[in-house]
């Protein structure tokens, strides 16, 4: 496990799998995310350890927390011969340690597809905010298609709103259940979402490059019944992306909507997640540095 502990803001991410973010918050505060330590369901493993089905494979080792999916996201799929697991092996598979201090990391891990991602995570040294830059090498002399996403699941709380340009989604209810796996995927221009606890005071703030990741994934699982929530989670998603709806790679490239990056070349993108006081206030913008203009 890897801390990063500003004495203003606090994260922990877990190398050994994903390189998931299993903590966000102040320091010596809650976590922001919805993070599970269940021991069960047993996590899938090799054969005859697997579930029969990538998608509960993928799900078996699910805690919540903040994963990144690469270079496909959603749905299993085939691309250039190569099977490509829900939400790409990224999400899963170890990633290498770089570098780290108690401000900053940088991890790495290596595709099934010749492409390489390498993310530097630092904490701004202005505000409570955790500032991500990426890059993504191909390895080849071929052009590669690829996506790329931010997947942080945060905790559910009573009351809660969430700030999106042209649209805001209601109140999450006190008591009683949602439809478990209510899904939306947006198209979102303006890149940045808040979600706002103000009974709580409590906010969060997101803001990331538009180009790489135009689309937004919102879902819940509120109660959810399914693999592996089993009625303990309150879970609510809130995803930048690079291609909707979640389909995988090979939708994608059939689209036209996914990266293709030529051989030999880089792409670099960015993220940053803000932590800040909440209230009745809708959040009217979220700038890159993490800053929340109200």
């Amino acid at each position: 496990m890897i801390a990063l502990d500003d004495g203003r803001m606090r994260v922990e991410l877990a190398p050994e799998r994903g390189a998931e973010i299993r903590f966000v918050g102040r320091s010596g505060g809650d976590n922001v995310l919805a993070f599970y330590d269940w021991a069960a369901p047993q996590p899938a493993g090799p054969a005859p350890l697997g579930y029969g089905d990538p998608e509960l494979d993928w799900l078996s080792g699910y805690r919540g927390g903040w994963q990144e999916v690469f270079p496909n996201a959603g749905a299993a799929c085939t691309v250039a011969g190569v099977p490509l697991p829900m939400h790409g092996e990224a999400s899963v598979a170890p990633w290498e340690v770089v570098a780290a201090d108690e401000r900053s990391a940088t991890v790495r891990v290596a595709a099934r597809l010749p492409l390489v991602l390498e993310r530097r995570m630092t904490l701004d040294a202005d505000r409570a905010a955790l500032r991500i830059e990426e890059t993504v090498t191909n390895e080849s002399d071929l052009e590669m298609p690829f996506l790329l996403g931010h997947h942080p699941a945060f905790e559910a709380l009573p009351g809660m709103r969430i700030d999106l340009p042209g649209a805001q989604i209601e109140p999450i209810p006190a008591e009683g259940v949602i439809r478990e796996g209510d899904a939306f995927h947006t198209r979102r221009p303006e890149g940045w979402a808040a979600l706002r606890d103000a009974a709580g005071g409590r906010g969060v703030a997101l803001a990331w490059d538009l180009e790489t990741m135009p689309d937004v994934w919102v879902w819940h699982e509120i109660g959810g019944t399914g693999m592996p929530f089993y009625g303990r989670s309150r879970i609510v998603a809130v995803e930048p992306m690079t291609h909707s709806p979640g389909d995988g790679l090979a939708a994608a490239v059939a689209a036209g909507t996914a990266h293709r990056l030529a051989g030999r070349a880089t792409h670099t993108s960015w993220l940053t997640l803000a932590l800040f006081d909440a209230d009745e206030r809708p959040v009217r913008g979220v700038a890159r540095d993490g800053q929340v203009t109200r």
